[in-house]
């Protein structure tokens, strides 16, 4: 996208009309120009959810680029205009923001203090065990149900106790049947991590051969995560190794193909990628 096209789409997410923001913003889709990075934070208080949502997604898909500003005004933002940018934050996925996150789980707004104790969850904030843990005596039912399945996230000794402690104490059986199911990923994942496994959480290949039309940035971290947790599936690293020679970055496609050779060694998939790697060199 170029500069005056960049300045025209920044204009619209402004326009009175809804329809035009829409476009505008979805059209932001994969950019990492850090001009788009206060308007959008201000399309995250839109009229619109469609635009406020897809704002906070397309920040939080910016990672690093974004995150320092994405802490900025998180920390002095308020109510409900502060959901959005925690989302945003919870997506950059950088454990920098951690120590907000822990102060958001006492924020006035319960939506606030759903999305910051289930990122301390997706983040293995496991020094915040405490701060997860008040949650769970929290006002509202959302919150507590993050907490939950924050600790589950965790999968250490104390925090399936915690959940275990939770579940005995609770007479509603929806929220059972939760800790139940929290306490099973847990023990999975304590399984997991005892043998060295990474624990990532990785989503079907075919919506994230989907996700390439819309947002082709966040698609390519989705595949990522099956590449790092070395997950058997060679269709992520084919597809990592297409679009990465597409936008002619060399280190990172020569990567991939190198932790796909180390995880199907000894079989015939092993076969494509050393072929591959050949033709690189």
């Amino acid at each position: 996208m170029s500069n005056l096209i960049l300045e025209d789409t920044i204009n619209k997410l402004s326009d009175d009309d809804v329809k035009v923001r829409k476009e505008a913003v979805e059209s932001l889709v994969g950019t990492t120009d850090e001009s788009a990075i206060e308007p959008l934070i201000k399309a995250t208080t839109d009229d619109n959810a469609q635009v406020r949502f897809k704002a906070a997604e397309i920040l939080g898909s910016m990672g690093e680029v974004a995150v320092d500003k994405l802490i900025e005004e998180f920390v002095n933002a308020e109510g409900k205009d502060k959901r959005f940018l925690a989302f945003a934050l919870k997506e950059t996925e950088d454990k920098k923001v951690i120590p907000y996150f822990v102060d958001a789980t006492e924020d006035e707004d319960f939506g606030v203090r759903k999305v910051a104790v289930r990122a301390l969850g997706e983040l293995q904030a496991e020094g915040e065990l405490d701060s997860i843990a008040k949650c769970l005596e929290d006002e509202d039912w959302g919150v507590k149900l993050a907490a939950i399945q924050a600790l589950g996230d965790l999968a250490t000794d104390e925090s399936i106790k915690l959940i275990k402690d939770a579940r005995k104490a609770e007479d509603d059986k929806d929220f059972k049947k939760s800790c139940n199911k929290a306490i099973k990923k847990a023990e999975k994942r304590k399984k997991a991590k005892a043998s060295g496994k990474a624990i990532v959480k990785v989503i079907p290949m075919s919506t994230i051969k989907e996700m390439e039309k819309a947002n082709l940035q966040k698609a390519i971290k989705e595949y990522e995560r099956y590449v790092e947790s070395k997950q058997p599936k060679d269709a992520a690293y084919k597809r990592l190794c297409v679009l990465y020679r597409k936008a002619g970055d060399y280190d990172n496609e020569v990567r991939v193909i190198e932790t796909a050779i180390e995880v199907f060694d000894g079989t015939k998939k092993a076969d494509y990628f050393e072929k591959r790697l050949a033709k690189l060199k």
